[in-house]
């Protein structure tokens, strides 16, 4: 948000109030009043974050999933979900589908294969729990709408892409280094190395 957003809001956390200049009145707030704001450390955006309204909040940390079953897990449910709210219908390999992304995802982001035998660039980008989230959704309607409700790599494909190349130069290369080194090489992940390269 812009810093006339952020001087605003810093008067308003400080003196529980909101000044109306324009009617020389200002309007207070109620017992109990408190603002929750969400931010992504990884994703700055266009303005940083003043230092006098980051102190006004009490800042709580939510760190990635360690372990890969609770975040299929968490991406799962929260899938579920969405498709519920959507009128989507869930395929049955959803969960399989929900693993072999956040493999792909965990391997980039952590910079290194899930064995951890091969070291691996990472992307400029996140690659969170939420966007896994974001990936799977698009995957759904592009199923329901486009794939007679087959849930597959390719409807996955463009959605991954996306989620990965933020920078169209080095995100680039950091995915077909990967799609290279290392999903060529695996027969079960032929399906999304073969929809990657014809989207790459």
């Amino acid at each position: 948000m812009g810093s006339d957003v952020q001087d605003t809001l810093i008067t308003v956390l400080s003196e529980k109030m909101l000044p109306i200049p324009e009617l020389n009145d200002a309007v207070y707030a109620t017992r109990g009043f408190n603002v929750i704001a969400t931010a992504n450390d990884r994703d700055k955006g266009v303005n940083e974050l003043s230092a006098a309204l980051k102190r006004r909040f009490n800042v709580v940390v939510l760190p990635l999933p360690d372990d890969m079953d609770e975040e299929v897990a968490i991406v799962s449910k929260r899938v579920g979900e969405m498709a519920k709210s959507l009128e989507l219908p869930a395929p049955a390999n959803v969960k399989d589908e929900v693993g072999r992304l956040l493999s792909i995802f965990r391997e980039l982001r952590s910079g290194e294969t899930l064995d951890g035998k091969s070291v691996l660039k990472k992307p400029s980008g996140n690659l969170s729990t939420a966007e896994a989230i974001a990936v799977m959704v698009g995957g759904l309607s592009h199923a329901a709408y486009f794939a007679k409700g087959d849930l597959s790599a390719d409807g996955l494909a463009p959605n991954v892409l996306g989620a990965i190349v933020k920078d169209p130069v080095q995100d680039k290369l950091v995915l077909e280094e990967y799609l290279e080194t290392v999903l060529k090489k695996r027969s079960d992940y032929s399906d999304y190395y073969s929809a990657l390269v014809e989207l790459v």
